[in-house]
């Protein structure tokens, strides 16, 4: 097992749970003040930009996205985590990269296709 891989699948399991339970404090906690969420407008600092992107993005989910949450495949290498995803009709093909440290996310990147209804 490559170094602090227990850390990296114990930091999405929680995080992947928070966002299902539609927790915006319990979805924050994954994060630092010099935590960076790269989505497809340009990169997110600190806990404030990452905070508001979350807080709108669960706040304007239409209903059922949840229940369409669908995970096709979650890889963790050492730090890092790629995970593939869907939630039909909204996203047909949604990924996440993240690289975790010290079991918060440092960094993470956000894309979806279609956007269709959700924020960017």
């Amino acid at each position: 097992m490559l170094a602090n891989q227990g850390q990296t699948e114990a930091t999405l399991t929680r995080h992947l749970q928070a966002f299902a339970n539609s927790s915006v404090d319990d979805v924050m906690q994954d994060y630092a003040e010099e935590s960076v969420l790269v989505i497809p407008d340009g990169p997110l600092r600190g806990l404030s930009e990452i905070r508001g992107f979350f807080t709108t993005f669960i706040e304007t989910l239409p209903a059922g996205f949840l229940e369409a949450f669908k995970i096709h495949k979650l890889e963790i290498v050492g730090e890092l985590g790629y995970l593939v995803w869907e939630a039909s009709p909204w996203v047909l093909l949604g990924t996440d990269t993240f690289l975790v440290r010290n079991e918060q996310i440092a960094m993470q990147t956000f894309a979806a296709h279609p956007l269709s209804g959700l924020p960017k």
